[in-house]
């Protein structure tokens, strides 16, 4: 197996220069899985809960994240001079605080 610049290993290079030898892959006991990171190389940690989860290379573990729900926005409610002035706002000159005033 050859890794470069921390790749993930292949069985073959590209012949570019810059690859290097690495061990294969352990084998991953029951529960657990092995993945590649570089550092250290291989890895054997626990598989991925179900839900919003992500690895922190850092602790070593799986973090459980939160997801923010995106409300509905009511159109129905919206005037057409609302969007008459919506339509002619550079939104990309928008500061959060006018954001929030819309």
């Amino acid at each position: 197996m050859y890794s470069k610049n921390g790749s993930i290993p292949k069985a073959e290079t590209d012949g570019t220069e810059g690859w290097i030898e690495v061990a294969d892959a352990p084998v991953a006991p029951a529960g657990k899985e092995v993945v590649w990171w570089s550092p250290p190389g291989w890895v054997i940690r626990d598989v991925k809960p179900v839900g919003n989860w992500s690895w922190s290379q850092s602790q070593e573990q799986w973090v459980e994240y939160t997801v923010q729900e995106i409300t509905q926005i009511d159109t129905s409610t919206i005037a057409s001079t609302d969007l008459n002035t919506l339509s002619s706002i550079d939104f990309n000159s928008l500061s959060s605080t006018d954001i929030g005033a819309l």
